[in-house]
């Protein structure tokens, strides 16, 4: 039986394995880039052995290569023709990815990847491609990148990544007599599952980190209406008592309007944001956040803020299910980046 399977459903093209049946053990980041092509999964069921990056002024492609049980090699390929092709070994499974970084632009016309780097629990591969751009990173604070997914057509359009914590990624790919097999320890391992995600935008920029709370009641976002920017962010939190916080503004206040977040009680939470960042008209390529969606259990809030932009790059924190219960990131005079801590059920 192939290690995995390869499916054209909804546009997409998916690459997972044959026991794959959620994404609920999954964090997912990004993708990072447009939104041009044709939407790609890439989940294999073991470590990735190699990568073959075709890149030039641009990255054209990625191939991924497994080694299954029987010592066959499965391959599967995304992007274009072009470009020259470098490939990274990993020595898995003493050697694992750990975390992704990069760059994306516009090129012909289209927001593109522009630039990738690997990094692994033992080394750091690239950059491949032109180091040009709006960066973006992700470090996995100890978790596995497990598989990964994008955009891609004559170029890779986006990428991102999956993520699992060490012990559940090295239980995944075990053998049956030794994999998991009871509730308890799948709700201990989704637990295990990194808390912080982000967070995404601007580097370095001040940091700022609100902590963790029971839940969020209120979020009030500052807007510039004459600069296209998130100027600040502000949130209402309950606390494990039941009294309610009111956190700092992070950023700045000069924002036209505020839009203000109300959520309904204990019975709505927050599980997810997501939004834009990319660079701030007249401020020398100073970078913030430009655009911001909350989404709870029972609806989504937004987008509030701007869109589209040249050099704006996507972020969301979709990830195994759970609520936000507080909010960390930076700021630079305007709300320069953001993350969360999450609480997984």
């Amino acid at each position: 039986m192939p290690l995995f399977r390869i499916v054209k459903k909804l546009n997409t093209i998916v690459a997972f394995t044959e026991s794959t049946t959620s994404f609920e053990e999954y964090i997912t980041c990004g993708p990072w880039g447009g939104w041009q092509g044709k939407d790609w999964i890439y989940i294999p069921e073991g470590f990735i052995k190699t990568i073959t990056i075709a890149h030039g002024i641009v990255i054209d492609s990625i191939k991924f290569e497994v080694e299954s049980s029987s010592d066959e090699i499965q391959r599967s390929f995304f992007g274009g023709n072009g470009g020259r092709a470098d490939t990274i070994f990993i020595d898995s499974p003493n050697e694992y990815l750990t975390s992704i970084s990069g760059t994306v632009g516009s090129f012909a016309g289209s927001d593109v990847v522009m630039s990738l780097c690997f990094q692994t629990n033992q080394k750091r591969y690239g950059p491949y491609g032109s180091d040009k751009g709006t960066h973006f990173s992700f470090d996995g604070k100890g978790g596995v990148i497990v598989g990964f997914h994008g955009r891609f057509g004559s170029f890779i359009d986006a990428i991102g990544i999956y993520l699992m914590p060490k012990s559940l990624a090295f239980d995944r790919y075990s053998t049956r007599e030794e994999s998991i097999t009871n509730e308890l320890f799948d709700k201990m391992s989704l637990m295990a599952m990194p808390r912080e995600a982000g967070p995404w935008g601007a580097c370095g920029a001040k940091p700022w980190d609100d902590g963790v709370f029971l839940n969020v009641k209120q979020v009030r976002v500052h807007v510039g209406e004459s600069l296209k920017v998130i100027y600040g962010i502000q949130f209402e939190y309950v606390r494990r008592d039941g009294q309610s916080v009111l956190s700092q503004i992070h950023g700045g206040t000069n924002g036209e309007k505020i839009e203000v977040v109300d959520l309904n009680g204990a019975d709505e939470y927050l599980t997810g944001i997501s939004g834009f960042y990319g660079p701030v008209e007249g401020h020398n390529g100073l970078e913030a956040i430009m655009a911001i969606t909350f989404h709870t259990n029972k609806k989504i809030y937004g987008p509030i803020g701007y869109e589209n932009g040249s050099g704006f790059v996507y972020f969301s924190s979709t990830a195994s299910p759970g609520k936000i219960v507080g909010f960390q990131g930076r700021n630079n005079g305007f709300l320069s980046a953001i993350g969360v801590h999450m609480e997984y059920f």
